[in-house]
């Protein structure tokens, strides 16, 4: 009723002040979007009726009787929402866009929701349907992205992708991005033999009674090798992996989306993708700190230059949880296989004091920095290593983030706060892996995974991500175990941490800002802010919570130009 009123009145005096009657609105709107529910994430007005765009940005939100009367004119364009539902933008905590080109192109290897692998015979035929796709000879191997162990019982092995073919390389890419499996073309076109050590920080796993290679490869034995596979070589290709990447985050609502850990050379496609005007969302980067030198450039900061900028650095510190790379302080209760029984995981990190520098040179320059810490042993490394620099140095709006935190210990949320550390978490853990965890580190520890409640109750906000490429980046089917934290079997994974639906949409669109420092420009539906907003098939706030996941993306806009429209 404030809001009617002082529109009112100020309307009247600014026509008044005029000396003569209204010949139409002093401002004209570019579009005006009415007809269905406006929820603008903005806890002083959280409905509306209506809302106008001007020059990209966000003019006002209200009734559509003020916002009409106000700004509509002969120019503006009427957008009539038909009942669907007018919301925010998706900014995602952590994700990797580059990534998304390869699972857009590549073989198919999820499990349901997201796919249909459920066997290694599943597996295999995928990547023999995708061996006679044109699109193979973009890397010249044969690829696919998303096995899972858990749901398989096992990794494929070089024998198992041997049937796929015996002539070219193939490469299965495991949910995690954190293990891949080879046969045996793929392991001779590396390197990889009997006499190949283990690298710090990997694993290449092994035949029984054999140092042959089976093909199954982890983190630092699998990551480089893996990359340069599922990536293409030649302009044209990148161009065509940026634009499948764009049209699918955008299918998902994306209108800022991350690559979560750049490397020198990515960056550089970055900024070719941008110089050239592929980008029509935003994209952030950040730099894995073994070549933070480039973080440098003009580049980075605030700043978009066509729709890309750096962020920040990345730094990772352990590896999978699923995958039971993750660096814990007690042991896993199934050790993985060539493992003994009382194995934690392992840091890829193992000199703490590495970290601490990175952190004491962030302090100093002024760099936010992502973490990567699945295990409570790397959340308590990070904590150890930044303390000595926020000590030197004192507190600022810095936004370090925890990227993960899956096993995240209660008691050390208190010392992310003290250390102004911002959490993305990962509750879509809850359903793909929940009753995995069950199995891997008992129930009672499975129950507090990514413990988004423990965070908020502690004075904190945080962000819940997809980390896409390791599920679609379905920005819903995250909001829905973040609200709900049910496991594929169906059992509730922590009933205290759950959030509500408005906390878990705020997950995804103003906190996630607010980690990359855009909330004063994202997030909400508030005046000045970008148009950037996403047209929902339903309202998540009062559907159904356990069908939160049914609600599709009808409509992509960024900065008020529609960038996706789902076809009827």
């Amino acid at each position: 009723m404030y809001f009617r009123m002082s529109f009112s009145v100020v309307f009247a005096i600014a026509l008044l002040a005029t000396g003569c009657k209204s010949s139409g609105p002093a401002v004209v709107a570019d579009a005006i979007y009415s007809g269905g529910p406006i929820v603008t994430v903005n806890d002083a007005q959280p409905t509306a009726e209506a809302l106008a765009v001007k020059d990209r940005k966000i003019l006002a939100v209200g009734t559509k009787s003020d916002i009409d009367q106000a700004y509509k004119g002969t120019a503006t364009k009427t957008i009539n929402l038909g009942g669907k539902i007018l919301a925010p933008g998706f900014v995602d905590g952590h994700a990797h866009f580059l990534g998304l080109g390869a699972q857009a192109v590549g073989a198919n290897l999820l499990a349901q929701p997201d796919g249909t692998v459920n066997t290694i015979d599943d597996l295999v035929a995928k990547l023999r349907e995708f061996a006679k796709s044109p699109d193979v000879d973009r890397t010249g191997w044969i690829f696919g992205m998303g096995y899972d162990d858990a749901l398989l019982g096992r990794h494929p092995t070089r024998d198992d992708l041997d049937k796929v073919s015996k002539d070219k390389p193939v490469i299965a890419v495991h949910i995690s991005g954190h293990f891949s499996a080879m046969n045996s073309a793929g392991l001779r076109k590396i390197g990889y033999t009997a006499a190949t050590k283990n690298p710090e920080g990997g694993v290449i796993r092994r035949r029984p009674g054999s140092m042959e290679p089976n093909g199954v490869l982890e983190e630092l034995a699998s990551i480089p090798v893996m990359i340069a596979a599922i990536s293409p070589a030649t302009q044209a290709d990148k161009d065509y992996y940026a634009q499948r990447a764009l049209d699918m985050a955008k299918s998902f609502g994306y209108t800022t989306l991350s690559e979560g850990r750049a490397f020198a050379p990515n960056h550089q496609d970055l900024v070719g993708f941008a110089t050239r005007g592929l980008l029509d969302i935003d994209v952030t980067s950040y730099i894995d700190h073994v070549d933070r030198r480039i973080i440098t450039t003009e580049w980075f900061g605030h700043s978009y230059k066509n729709h890309y900028r750096i962020a920040g650095i990345k730094i990772t510190l352990d590896g999978s949880p699923q995958g039971r790379t993750a660096w814990r302080t007690i042991p896993y209760r199934i050790p993985p296989d060539g493992q003994k029984k009382g194995y934690k995981g392992y840091p890829a990190i193992p000199d703490t004091k590495v970290v601490a520098a990175v952190f004491e040179e962030s302090y100093q320059k002024g760099w936010p920095v992502h973490v990567h810490a699945n295990g409570d042993a790397a959340i308590d490394q990070m904590i150890k290593a930044i303390r000595p620099a926020h000590q030197t140095h004192g507190p600022g709006d810095r936004r370090h983030t925890l990227i993960h935190g899956q096993f995240l210990r209660k008691d050390q949320i208190p010392a992310l706060k003290e250390l102004q550390i911002f959490p993305s978490l990962f509750p879509m853990h809850t359903f793909y892996w929940g009753d995995w965890y069950n199995q891997i580190i008992g129930p009672e520890l499975a129950q507090q995974i990514s413990p988004m409640r423990s965070v908020l109750n502690a004075g904190m906000i945080a962000t819940s991500h997809t980390d896409a490429p390791v599920a679609l980046p379905n920005l819903m089917q995250v909001m829905w175990a973040t609200v709900n934290r049910t496991s594929r079997s169906g059992k509730v994974m922590g009933p205290d941490e759950r959030l509500t639906p408005i906390e878990a949409l705020k997950a995804i669109t103003l906190w996630g800002a607010y980690e990359h420092f855009e909330e004063k420009t994202k997030g909400s539906l508030e005046p000045g802010k970008l148009a950037d907003m996403v047209i929902l098939s339903d309202n998540p706030l009062t559907i159904d919570p356990k069908k939160i996941n049914t609600i599709v993306v009808q409509e992509t806009i960024k900065e008020g130009n529609t960038v996706y429209k789902r076809e009827q």
